[in-house]
């Protein structure tokens, strides 16, 4: 069960691993990117810096600007890189950057964008305002490109230098998303809180980075609370339960208390999840029925597997897993005196063992079972014939069996044949293993030796 456990119970935070990590992490900036560098990418300026531009460079700005209405941005790339070249002043090559800038985050060249910005921004000649914006784009440029140090603390800077009521909570998701790349974890979750808090109802993304960083730090109570928000949102997503009930079972117990005891918030999730017909896995079939057996109910824990062995989920499971599973049912259905559907689960786990190799000694034993229940049940008849059959398919060390069948034809009122079934009992006894055979034939022949006196 801990393999289940661990696997499930392994949040998501944004820490970047792989090919499809990397790649949800570069979508998450993308439409950011372009709104910020949207608001920087205006060729008005004050008539202080305007009047630092020639007139031929305010018609080059303005084809340009052409250009971007229309976007051109091969034309526009081609455009700038020209005049570049023709090392105009400085003010002038930081409009050209910021220009390069949009027209490569057009075309998803993050790598050429960063440097055009980096160049932009250095030059240090635009409006306070714009070298800002500018800045932010910068550090979340670097972000993306996995310059996380210097990034992070660029992108702090601009934040701080941002007025409050341009704040949006975002930016925190950002700086949080950033930490969780490096794995930061306790400076990623305040920046993950105040981006949740600062929205009005946060995505379902969103909270689960909160869900992974309470659960990174081992605080599970306040993931599972963060996790039962994501519920709201999304209350017939089998994912959610199930991470939900995971993130209960790990809540720490009081010292001295039954852990079991403790489980009943985790049960009561993944049961919610059941009875509204959620489960989509086998394993959350099992799990569910292993936590209700540890809690005492071994007659719910057999219904929940029974209706799951009943299910598409365990139809792709292999034969010996599916053997696994029925064996453990006629276990809780034993263990919740379920006679009858224990007989029943027992026969159809004969016909999964006859598919495995060496079948013989496993099918005896569960014939004798199989026997035994309906001995309980007094249904004589339908034990003699499984006796007999046992008998005939099984008949290597066969004195155990040929003692039911005496006691069977015996329930009968058959005493001369249940006689001779016990004397064949005796005489079969291999004296080192069925020691108890033998002395229980004896018991019953004198049994029968007394009614008849």
């Amino acid at each position: 069960m801990m393999n289940f456990l661990n696997g499930l119970a392994v949040c998501r935070c944004g820490a970047g691993r792989g090919a499809q990590s990397k790649k949800h992490w570069l979508q998450q900036y993308r439409s950011g990117l372009m709104f910020l560098l949207m608001l920087t990418s205006s060729l008005t300026f004050t008539s202080a810096k305007a009047a630092n531009l020639s007139p031929a460079e305010f018609k080059q700005l303005q084809e340009i600007q052409a250009l971007q209405t229309e976007a051109r941005w091969l034309e526009v790339k081609t455009l700038i890189g020209q005049q570049l070249s023709e090392e105009p002043g400085e003010l002038m090559q930081a409009m050209l950057w910021r220009a390069l800038a949009q027209a490569e985050l057009q075309d998803a060249n993050y790598e050429k964008a960063l440097t055009a910005i980096r160049n932009a921004w250095q030059l240090k000649q635009l409006p306070e305002a714009d070298q800002l914006n500018l800045q932010g784009l910068l550090a979340q440029l670097m972000i993306q490109q996995d310059e996380l140090d210097q990034g992070i603390i660029l992108f702090e800077d601009w934040l701080e230098k941002t007025p409050e009521e341009q704040r949006q909570p975002r930016h925190f998701l950002t700086l949080a998303q950033a930490y969780s790349q490096q794995e930061s974890w306790n400076k990623a979750l305040p920046n993950a809180k105040e981006a949740v808090a600062r929205h009005e109802s946060a995505p379902i993304p969103w909270l689960s980075l909160l869900v992974g960083l309470h659960a990174r730090l081992e605080q599970w109570s306040d993931a599972a609370n963060v996790q039962k928000r994501i519920l709201i949102q999304e209350p017939r997503q089998m994912r959610h339960w199930r991470q939900l009930a995971m993130l209960q079972y790990r809540q720490p117990v009081d010292q001295g208390a039954d852990r079991d005891s403790l489980h009943q918030d985790a049960v009561a999730s993944l049961r919610i999840a059941w009875e509204q017909g959620l489960f989509d896995r086998a394993d959350d079939y099992q799990l569910l029925s292993q936590w209700l057996n540890a809690s005492g109910q071994p007659l719910k824990a057999a219904q929940v597997l029974a209706d799951g062995l009943e299910k598409d989920v365990f139809a792709d499971k292999g034969a010996d897993q599916m053997l696994v599973a029925t064996e453990q049912l006629s276990s809780l259905w034993l263990r919740a005196k379920e006679w009858e559907k224990a007989e029943h689960t027992l026969q159809r786990i004969v016909a999964l063992n006859e598919q495995q190799p060496d079948a013989g000694e496993r099918s005896a034993t569960l014939y004798k079972q199989i026997a035994r229940l309906q001995m309980q049940q007094k249904k004589w008849q339908a034990a003699g014939q499984t006796l007999n059959t046992l008998l005939a398919e099984y008949p290597a060390d066969p004195a155990e069996v040929l003692l039911l069948q005496g006691i069977v034809l015996l329930q009968q009122q058959q005493v001369e044949a249940a006689e001779g079934k016990f004397h064949l009992a005796e005489q079969k006894v291999d004296s080192t293993a069925d020691e108890y055979v033998g002395k229980n034939a004896r018991q019953w022949l004198r049994y029968i030796e007394q009614i008849r006196s």
